[in-house]
């Protein structure tokens, strides 16, 4: 389609199932020739934190580099042969892009929100996970987060 402008489609993805069918939503209904997708995943920083008994933070301690580098080459892994298949079946451009970041609900929504303001994104498209009324309410959404905060439209999938 000549005379579009190219636009950047960010698909914050995860191994789940409902990020499978929220892509697969995405490239039959958003995506038109000179698009590109963004599939966006949020690894742990690669940090955890020891408690003592009294649950105290006792220290934290830094994984590696080879630790981290597996972490990153098995997120890499699972998003290819998950994702990219999809993807190259019908053409379509697309980046793999893989954040070290928090991993709380408010966290990944600040990235992904963050990333989208820097890619100009047209669309943030993402899967809602059904995880009950309680604990979205004590633990938060990422796609509450993003619908709130992105200026970007976003687009979520309820799959489950």
């Amino acid at each position: 389609m000549e005379g579009f402008p190219k636009r950047h489609i960010l698909v914050a993805v995860d191994d789940s199932e409902a990020t499978q069918k929220a892509l697969d939503w995405a490239i039959e209904n958003i995506y038109r020739p000179g698009d590109e997708f963004h599939l966006f995943h949020v690894i742990p920083p690669g940090q955890y934190v020891v408690l003592s008994t009294d649950l105290g933070m006792e220290e934290v301690i830094e994984d590696d580099e080879a630790t981290k580098k597996r972490v990153e080459d098995n997120a890499r892994k699972i998003l290819t042969d998950k994702f990219v298949p999809k993807l190259t079946a019908k053409d379509v451009p697309y980046q793999l892009e893989l954040v070290r970041f928090a991993t709380d609900n408010e966290s990944i929504g600040a990235v992904v929100c963050r990333r989208a303001d820097q890619l100009q994104a047209s669309c943030v498209v993402m899967a809602k996970h059904n995880k009950g009324a309680i604990k979205e309410f004590f633990v938060g959404s990422v796609c509450n987060y993003c619908t709130h905060h992105c200026k970007s439209p976003v687009l979520v999938m309820h799959c489950d």
